[in-house]
């Protein structure tokens, strides 16, 4: 059986890959807190990605065939301000975990962005020129670029607008929807942003095909249909059956944030789509899930 350690596990999508690759391999799982939120799902380690010698020590004790990397500062804004911290987690971080997977030959599944664009001409295929305008998209290339450079097997999946729902999870846009919308409050979403929203426990049922059958390389995974926040919210609303006069459309610039934003992200996912046999999921089918079970 192989033996897959999995950070970030108290994540979103680190909930939902251990989850899915739980009942076929066995799974070691770590992230920041002392507890871990699926405990009857796999054992737990708390890990800080940064601390070297404890990524060399759990890796090494509990040998691997594979590392699947969940761990990341994904807060854009955050990164702009403290540039320090984002460089440490999603940089020397990733170091940290390729120079123990090559010590010891472990294969790597790590999640990037489409933040590594300028959002110009999107969505983006994997051949497309990178330029990241904010710190965040600049660390993930990054961090791209070290497991490039490294003699280990890997596989690099960017992906967009992750969203579902989990144990104690942070926010993510899709639940900021529909939690003010059941408090029947308006709310302001922007039409200029435009990408391919992606459900976390469908990624997650394409990282176990991954693992099964040893894929790698740089792929583009994001949700089957292109189109901006505002619509996306819209298509939230009509789903769970609520009003959608309640969103307001407004403009990126309107928001004033600390971080640029890029415009025409999203993934294209043709390449994708030729390499995996699992179905990349609709918006509609991917609400109608949720539906069932948040």
């Amino acid at each position: 059986m192989k033996r897959v350690l999995v950070t970030g596990a108290n994540g979103l999508l680190g909930q939902k890959i251990v989850e899915i690759l739980s009942p076929a391999y066995k799974i070691t799982s770590c992230d920041l807190g002392p507890e871990f939120f699926l405990s009857s799902k796999a054992s737990y380690h708390p890990l800080d990605i940064r601390e070297k010698d404890k990524v060399v020590a759990l890796v090494g004790s509990f040998k691997p065939s594979w590392i699947v990397n969940c761990a990341s500062y994904t807060d854009v804004n955050g990164c702009e301000t403290n540039q320090s911290l984002a460089w440490s987690v999603n940089v020397d971080g990733v170091k940290n975990i390729v120079e123990v997977c090559e010590k010891l030959k472990i294969d790597l599944i790590h999640f990037s962005t489409d933040y590594v664009f300028d959002g110009k001409n999107g969505p983006y295929s994997e051949e497309d020129k990178t330029d990241p305008i904010n710190f965040y998209g600049k660390t993930k290339l990054e961090s791209e670029k070290i497991i490039e450079e490294s003699h280990i097997n890997f596989t690099i999946i960017r992906t967009n607008v992750l969203y579902g729902c989990g144990e104690k999870v942070k926010s993510n846009f899709f639940l900021w929807v529909l939690e003010n919308l059941k408090k029947n409050g308006k709310i302001k979403v922007v039409n200029d942003q435009y990408n391919n929203p992606t459900l976390a426990f469908n990624l997650a049922e394409i990282v176990k095909e991954a693992v099964d059958r040893n894929l790698f390389g740089l792929y583009h995974i994001g949700g089957a249909d292109w189109l901006s926040r505002f619509e996306f919210a819209q298509k939230v609303a009509l789903s769970f059956g609520f009003d959608r006069d309640k969103i307001k459309p407004i403009q990126t610039s309107d928001l004033k944030q600390t971080a640029p934003r890029p415009l025409k992200g999203g993934l294209k996912i043709d390449k994708a789509k030729k390499v995996f046999k699992t179905e990349i999921w609709g918006i509609e089918k991917s609400l109608g899930f949720l539906k069932g079970n948040c």
